[in-house]
């Protein structure tokens, strides 16, 4: 089925998509806020362009590209270098695309599912400048949009990059998942055909998933990625699943569990306990290229999202306190790192960018990293309607500080006065996010994939997927989406709620405005004075769009 028949089924019509999928929950946490309904608005016009232009513009045949293979943005044909098939961007949007068959269920994206799953075999078998299967080639991130190899090595910088192969397993494996239920009746072709072709990628990560590698974006480091190496973790845990639900031998299964310890065990040494952030990588020097501050974790923590483990730091869950006072932290760095958003107030988040020593045309705010922000608030509040609390505690603080200067450690009751009073303080931070982002948006919601960092407005290609399967995940975080549990060994509930909870809804262990962890924000003066170097891709004609 060519995926242009696709678009009626997934509801594509000037509706929101939700009224379509009676999978999503009811939008968990507070009642509705009066930014709802501008965000609704915004959604219902962004949800059907994104799907359109990602379904018919920069994918397949109609793009001019193999079946299941998504150029990097809408091809054009002025300009190349952006129409190929970047593995790490395809896979953000084949995430998305996913759910909508195994979380809700829509069988008419089966064909789909099944020619994304030919071209990420096909993608770990193409000889390229990083070697064969056997020798490198398998961490080749960047094709052209006919799953040939790239020779130009100015249009694959960063490439290989040691994220292709679990980010590419891990999509395998949620499509494994599940044709494997008793159901779909197709697991005999999971352990027969495709477990030998994911099984390539787990080999390759259980042995050298303590290799350097270049990292994210632009320009890259060569370093160890927490956002590699929490890809890679994800993987090994799922690998080990199907392992034992397909019957292969406990030696497997031991393999990756054992593995992925080791890798949850390195995932927190990114941790930086004096500012309170997840560091992007072990480069955290600036002379070196990166200071640490960026948004690869955030990307992380959406991206495993699992409402199964709680508010776990160690997987860097959406209401982790970890993840809460990163998102703080890295937003007051970004908050003064672009021009546009210097002059901000309190009261208005931050642009998100890659990082805070991006010159990829000329370092701008991304639609993408952005997006994240958002989607990560909105899958905390699913998170604490789930378990029905909501806690604070020191590591989070500052975080909640932005949002309620009298908010005190401790953990509340869903209902209570408190945790509604900081859940819809939540909800209306992030809508905020979303509509800032809305007043950015091209008038013909065809998301590029910047934001103007001097003067806002939309800026860069146009059709960026990875700022399309942004938009999809926090449309469906918006709208509740719960995914299941992906690998990770669900935590044991706590038995004794007396222990958690006093008759007062909350149990205070210091009043906020006794604590105090010295964190004021961020210097002006860390980013007023750095150079801005201008890319070598700055100010050329393909980013000279009108909207």
């Amino acid at each position: 089925m060519r995926l242009s028949t696709l678009l009626p089924a997934l509801g594509l019509a000037g509706q929101a998509l939700a009224s379509s999928h009676s999978c999503y929950a009811q939008r968990p946490g507070v009642s509705e806020v009066p930014s709802d309904k501008q965000v609704k608005e915004y959604f219902s016009n962004l949800a059907p362009a994104t799907k359109k232009t990602l379904l018919h513009d920069t994918t397949g045949p109609e793009a001019g590209a193999l079946p299941g293979i998504v150029a990097a943005v809408i091809p054009d044909p002025h300009h190349p270098e952006f129409s190929v098939y970047w593995l790490r961007d395809a896979c953000l949007v084949y995430h998305p695309w996913l759910n909508e068959l195994t979380v809700f269920g829509d069988t008419s994206l089966r064909p789909m599912a099944d020619d994304v799953t030919h071209a990420l075999i096909r993608s770990q078998q193409v000889v390229s400048l990083s070697g064969n299967v056997l020798t490198g080639g398998i961490e080749e991130a960047v094709f052209d949009v006919n799953l040939n190899m790239i020779l130009d090595d100015a249009a694959r910088i960063g490439s290989p990059a040691a994220d292709g192969p679990p980010f590419r397993a891990d999509v395998l494996l949620k499509y494994a998942d599940w044709l494997v239920k008793p159901e779909q009746n197709n697991g005999t072709w999971v352990a027969d055909v495709l477990w030998p072709k994911l099984n390539l990628d787990l080999q390759w990560i259980s042995s050298h998933w303590n290799i350097s590698s270049w990292d994210l974006w632009w320009p890259p480091v060569f370093g160890g990625s927490y956002w590699t190496a929490s890809l890679q973790y994800r993987a090994l845990r799922g690998g080990a699943r199907l392992a034992r639900t397909i019957g292969r031998g406990l030696d497997v299964v031991d393999e990756y569990d054992s593995r992925a310890s080791l890798i949850l065990d390195y995932m927190q040494t990114f941790w930086n306990e004096k500012e309170g952030f997840m560091t992007e990588t072990t480069i955290t020097d600036v002379k070196l290229g990166r200071s640490g501050y960026g948004s690869a974790p955030l990307t992380v923590s959406v991206y495993n999202f699992d409402p199964s483990l709680g508010c776990d730091d160690a997987t860097f869950q959406p209401c982790s306190p970890r993840a809460l006072s990163s998102l703080k932290v890295v937003g007051d760095h970004f908050k003064q790192f672009f021009p546009i958003s210097r002059n901000f107030t309190d009261e208005q988040p931050p642009f998100f960018g890659f990082f805070t020593e991006d010159k990829f045309i000329g370092g701008h705010p991304q639609f993408f990293s952005s997006f994240n922000s958002a989607e990560q608030l909105y899958d905390a509040l699913i998170t604490w309607d789930m378990v029905g609390s909501l806690e604070v505690t020191h590591v989070s603080m500052k975080f909640w500080r932005q949002l309620d200067p009298s908010a005190k450690i401790g953990r509340y009751k869903k209902g209570s006065k408190t945790y509604n009073r900081l859940t819809t303080a939540v909800r209306e931070w992030a809508n905020k996010i979303v509509l800032q982002l809305a007043e950015n948006t091209p008038k013909d919601y065809v998301l590029v994939e910047c934001i103007d960092k001097n003067k806002g407005g939309p800026y860069g290609p146009r059709g960026m997927i990875r700022s399309l399967a942004a938009a999809l995940g926090v449309y469906d975080a918006y709208n509740g989406l719960a995914p299941p549990n992906w690998g990770h060994p669900i935590p044991k509930p706590l038995q004794d709620d007396e222990d958690v909870f006093a008759f007062s809804d909350e149990v205070i262990d210091w009043d906020a405005a006794d604590y105090d962890d010295g964190y004021r924000g961020v210097d002006p003066a860390l980013y007023a004075h750095r150079l801005q170097s201008r890319d070598r891709f700055e100010g050329t004609p393909r980013y000279r769009y009108g909207y």
